[in-house]
């Protein structure tokens, strides 16, 4: 009960590699269970563990209720213009994408679990980033690497793991919009590294940031 937006970038987009498609049989299975019984329904109660409001297939008999962009009241789905409900409202939208955490999995650092150095990435960057880490750690190098696949929500354990480490890079093929969201969550001294030139980064690119960073 929660939009989702999944986000690529140019680099992949336009990429070429082999790739896999799995047949539909292969797909793991995602369950609905639609509200069939007319007692008790309210669109808009929620689970208690997730927020989540129940489902009901549109013109089902008895569970019909207003959809669309105008604010509803809390539990009865009405129309409500009330300043009170509507931040409520807002926070509760914001506490059930929250809840999602429940499934992200925890990040877990590649490389060493602790150290001088986390590489902290998301997208195309893997490649090159997973390339410098071997590298530089057949060096001796202390670091690690998250990359990481949930941003909204970030996985629950990723401010336990950021603070595992002594200084924290951030590359990114943009201006830094990961970085931004790292600094002002968890309040550490992530440190950027950016690159927006239409091109990837360079494995060479990436270990000279690291060695760099740790000198």
């Amino acid at each position: 009960m929660v939009p989702v937006i999944v986000l690529s970038d140019g680099y992949l987009a336009n990429g070429a590699e082999p790739w896999k498609i799995p047949t539909l049989e292969e797909l793991p299975d995602f369950p609905v269970k639609f509200r069939t019984e007319r007692e008790g329904f309210m669109p808009y109660s929620r689970d208690p563990n997730t927020l989540a409001r129940p489902w009901a297939i549109p013109g089902t008999p008895g569970l019909e209720h207003r959809i669309g962009g105008l604010e509803k009241q809390d539990v009865t789905g009405n129309i409500n213009y009330e300043p009170l409900n509507h931040e409520r409202m807002v926070r509760l939208r914001a506490a059930n994408v929250a809840a999602v955490v429940q499934d992200v999995p925890d990040a877990v650092p590649a490389g060493g679990p602790d150290g001088d150095l986390l590489l902290v990435g998301g997208g195309s960057t893997y490649g090159s980033i997973t390339a410098a880490l071997r590298a530089q750690r057949d060096k001796g190098r202390r670091i690690g690497h998250v990359h990481l696949r949930h941003l909204n929500p970030l996985p629950k354990n990723l401010g336990e793991v950021l603070k595992r480490y002594r200084k924290v890079v951030v590359p990114e093929m943009n201006m830094g919009q990961l970085l931004w969201v790292l600094r002002a969550k968890y309040l550490v001294d992530a440190e950027g590294y950016n690159k927006i030139q239409g091109k990837p980064f360079k494995q060479s690119e990436i270990e000279g940031k690291i060695e760099e960073v740790l000198r």
